[in-house]
């Protein structure tokens, strides 16, 4: 059983009560004060988005009407802070976690006081953990480890404040995914939610060396029927889905556009993503004019692809687009999921306002599921 160093918690509430009452009563940074508490609807649907750009500019164009959750990465705004609260929208950041701390109880309660102290004082509603390191099946230190810390971020944070909302990235597939053994079914109950992390689903290709879909439908289906079927209910589950692609220098291509790729080793296979590599939508869409082939579809990943060449080389650019990411959407709603999010808001063009880009960035945006007017219900026999 997990205990609190009574000093800890002590300190813990005095530190954060003050804070909270000095950020609270002054240092507001929004035109309307009421913009820095947090927002407190805790059962809707979730659009959940990763932010990498520090530009306002850029957020301006994103579609407020759909995001439920933004995860600001690498970076703090208050401007974020408050655009977000004025559409209704929770604002998280992500919680850096060193291996060490999973086997130290003392770091992670220490971990758990700083990372609390942040979003009180900054007016965030939250954590994300975005820890993808292996924990191999035989580490259970570290898989417990890593479960104990969750667990005791959830406690306190909802302790001190039952609205703020703590979620965890997992691999696509529950099945040791690149060696991140981790106990789910357990992240599951102590999170709000898993943010299903379902792309690079070719970090580990075992069979032939080939491009293949980043974000493939029936590799996606299987992955979720996997969590299910480890105990997970669909509440729990949020479809994460990417907005870039890669770009494969093609080894030997042949008639049937199979691409061969390079051997590139990862965790222990010989074949990998890592011999691409990633590139936003907007630069898809940018190199797609000059490809060899046009867009091409592939029924077995519900995916479309195309090739380009330079220099004398063939590249094979997987990718998804918006008619692909409403296959994967609409999967999300007939299995009643928590909701759905992608990787990452920024990889459209926001820095043009030409009809193309215009029109690409609503077509993307508008691919999301509008929870706000129906809600879905689970059809048993899609699972």
């Amino acid at each position: 059983m997990e205990r609190w160093c009574p000093l800890v918690l002590i300190v813990l509430f005095s530190v954060i009560w003050r804070v909270h009452r000095i950020s609270g009563e002054t240092n507001c940074p929004c035109s309307n004060p009421s913009l820095c508490e947090p927002i407190k609807d805790t059962n809707r649907k979730e659009v959940f988005v990763f932010s990498l750009s520090k530009d306002i500019q850029t957020w301006q164009k994103y579609n407020w009407t759909k995001i439920s959750t933004v995860v600001m990465v690498g970076y703090y705004s208050d401007d974020m802070m408050c655009l977000a609260h004025s559409n209704g929208a929770r604002v998280v950041f992500i919680g850096g976690v060193p291996t060490e701390y999973l086997t130290n109880a003392t770091l992670q309660e220490e971990w758990v006081v700083k990372n609390l102290a942040i979003v009180t004082q900054k007016h965030l509603d939250g954590i994300n953990f975005d820890y993808e390191s292996p924990i191999p099946a035989d580490r259970t230190d570290l898989r417990d480890g890593y479960t104990a810390l969750v667990r005791r971020t959830y406690k306190m944070f909802k302790q001190y404040n039952p609205s703020y909302q703590v979620t965890v990235d997992v691999a696509w597939s529950p099945a040791c995914i690149d060696q991140r053994c981790y106990d789910y079914k357990t992240l599951a109950t102590v999170t709000d939610f898993l943010f299903v992390m379902s792309y690079d689903e070719q970090s580990q290709i075992k069979g032939p060396c080939i491009a293949l879909a980043n974000s493939g439908f029936y590799k996606t289906q299987s992955g979720l029927q996997k969590y299910f079927a480890a105990g997970i209910s669909s509440d729990k589950m949020v479809l994460g889905v990417p907005w870039y692609g890669y770009y494969y220098p093609c080894v030997d291509v042949t008639e049937d556009n199979t691409c061969a790729i390079k051997h590139v080793p990862f965790r222990g296979v010989n074949c990998s993503d890592a011999a691409g590599r990633e590139i936003n939508y907007d630069f898809i869409m940018h190199i797609l004019k000059n490809s060899t082939t046009g867009r091409l579809w592939e029924t077995s990943t519900l995916t479309p692809y195309f090739n380009y060449k330079e220099n004398g080389t063939t590249y094979q650019i997987r990718y998804d687009d918006p008619v692909s990411l409403k296959f994967k959407f609409d999967m999300a709603l007939r299995y009643n999921l928590r909701g759905v999010g992608i990787w990452n808001a920024d990889a459209l063009d926001y820095s043009h306002d030409t009809p193309e880009v215009v029109h690409q960035r609503a077509q993307m945006w508008q691919a999301f599921p509008d929870y706000k007017k129906s809600e879905p219900t689970i059809n048993s026999d899609f699972i």
